[in-house]
């Protein structure tokens, strides 16, 4: 498992690379100055990095014994569970009374962040 998980931190790293260069230079680029469909695309690139990680996590996840697989599972679940609840919950707020609008741009980390919390405490119930 250590050469996978050597493996696997090479490539997020690199993946890591990658969105960032892409993140500050889209936003360094004059956006006032292109076409609409030019400012769509260029905007779109940083979402390449994350598809190019899922197929990163899941090869990793596929090298794991059948423990850490279930334990990684739920995780996600609980963290679908929750970040979903949260966003679900919070649109109705956004209706009913004055609160700030939140962007989508955030649900994404907050999954992935969700999921890495559950793990700590979906892992002590496997001890």
């Amino acid at each position: 498992m250590k050469k996978e998980a050597t493996k696997y931190t090479i490539r997020m790293l690199a993946i890591f690379a990658f969105y960032t260069v892409s993140v500050i230079g889209i936003n360094l680029l004059p956006a006032d100055d292109m076409a609409p469909w030019m400012r769509i695309a260029l905007s779109l690139i940083p979402v390449i990095p994350a598809i190019v990680m899922i197929f990163v996590i899941l090869e990793f996840v596929r090298a794991m014994d059948e423990v850490q697989q279930r334990i990684i599972t739920e995780s996600c679940l609980v963290s679908l569970v929750v970040v979903g609840l949260a966003s679900f919950s919070y649109g109705f707020l956004e209706g009913a009374i004055d609160v700030p609008p939140i962007s989508m741009i955030w649900v994404f980390p907050a999954l992935i962040g969700t999921a890495g919390i559950a793990q700590i405490f979906v892992r002590m119930r496997y001890r």
